[in-house]
C-alpha cells in the first residue's frame, strides 16, 4: 500500500481590483489631511513664492513680471542681515534655554513621586491653554518700569537692566509661550526609555552620573531634538511676543515682513522674506537631523 503525496493548496493570487482596494483606501483616508495640506499650505506658499519675484514701487505697486530684486535687496543690505541674525540668535536663546528647564522639568515628571507628576505637567500644560496675546500682556505688567521683576532688579541696585522693550524680555516671553513643547517632547522620550539599561549600568558600578551621561542622556538625543526643533521653529515665527514685548525696538524677520505687508503694502518683499525665512527654518533643520543621527548611531 503506497502514501500518495498530495501538494498543498497555494492560496489564490490576488486579483488586481484585489490589491487596489487597500490603496483607494488609503487615499480616501488621506483625503481631508491633502485637501487641508493645499487649501492651508501648499497654495498659500506658491503665492508667497510667486509674489517674491515680482517688482514693487511706491508709485505704481505690485507689478507681475519675474526678477530677483527683492533677494539682492535682502542680500545686499545691512539692516536684513542683522534681522537675520538677531533672529536666529533670538531662536536660539530660547530653545538652550527651554532645554536647560525643560530637562530637569521632564525629569521630575517621569523620575518623580507619582503624587508631584499631575502638578508638573498642569505647570506645563498650563502655559499652552492660554492665549498668546494674554501672556504675553501678562509678561508686559511685570517687566515694565513699575513691574515686580524690574524693581527687584532696582532694589539690589541694577537699575541700569532693562527687561521690557529689549532682547531680554522678548527671550523671557518666547521661553515662557515655547518650553511646553520641549517638555512634552522630552516626557515622551524618557517615558519610552528602557530603565533596565540604567539599572543595568549602575549594578557594574556606575555612579549616577556617569550612568546620565552614557545611558540616559544618549538615549533621550530623540526626544531633544524634536522639542528643539518645535522650540526654535515657533520661536523663529513668532510675531506678537517680539512686538509687544520689544516695543518696535526689537525687530525680527517676522515683524518685517507684518509691517512691509500691511503698512507699506510691499507684498514682494515681504514675500521674499518669507521665503528666505524658510529656507534658513529647513537648513538649520536638516543639519539638526543629520546631526542627531550622527550622535545617536556614534
Amino acid at each position: 500500500m503506497t502514501a500518495t503525496l498530495t501538494r498543498p493548496a497555494t492560496p489564490p493570487r490576488a486579483t488586481g481590483k484585489a490589491r487596489k482596494a487597500p490603496s483607494r483606501r488609503v487615499l480616501l483616508l488621506l483625503l481631508p489631511m491633502l485637501v487641508i495640506f493645499a487649501v492651508g499650505f501648499a497654495v498659500p506658499l506658491y503665492f508667497v513664492v510667486r509674489f517674491s519675484f515680482e517688482h514693487f514701487d511706491a508709485a505704481g505697486g505690485q507689478t507681475w513680471g519675474f526678477t530677483f530684486e527683492q533677494f539682492l535687496t535682502i542680500f545686499t543690505t545691512p539692516l536684513y542681515g542683522n534681522l537675520i541674525l538677531r533672529t536666529l540668535g533670538l531662536a536660539l536663546a530660547t530653545t538652550v534655554i527651554s532645554a536647560l528647564i525643560g530637562y530637569p522639568l521632564a525629569l521630575a515628571i517621569t523620575r518623580g513621586p507619582r503624587r508631584l507628576r499631575g502638578p508638573l505637567m498642569a505647570v506645563v500644560t498650563i502655559p499652552m491653554l492660554t492665549s498668546v496675546v494674554v501672556k504675553t500682556f501678562g509678561w508686559q505688567v511685570l517687566l515694565g518700569s513699575d513691574g515686580f521683576l524690574q524693581r527687584a532688579l532696582d532694589a539690589v541696585g541694577l537699575s541700569s537692566v532693562k527687561l521690557l522693550n529689549t532682547p531680554t524680555g522678548v527671550v523671557v516671553g518666547l521661553v515662557h509661550t515655547y518650553f511646553p513643547f520641549m517638555v512634552i517632547s522630552l516626557v515622551a522620550a524618557l517615558s519610552a526609555l528602557d530603565r533596565r539599561t540604567e539599572e543595568a549600568a549602575a549594578a557594574m558600578g556606575s555612579p549616577p552620573g556617569q550612568v546620565f551621561r552614557r545611558v540616559t542622556f544618549p538615549q533621550s538625543l530623540d526626544g531633544l531634538a524634536a522639542g528643539s526643533a518645535l522650540t526654535f521653529v515657533t520661536s523663529m515665527s513668532a510675531l506678537i511676543t517680539p512686538q509687544m514685548l520689544g516695543g518696535g525696538k526689537v525687530s525680527t524677520i517676522v515683524t518685517v515682513i507684518y509691517q512691509q505687508a500691511t503698512t507699506a503694502q510691499d507684498w514682494p518683499l515681504a514675500s521674499a522674506l518669507g521665503v528666505v525665512l524658510l529656507v534658513i527654518t529647513f537648513v538649520i533643520l536638516s543639519l539638526q537631523t543629520w546631526a542627531v543621527r550622527r550622535a545617536t548611531r556614534g
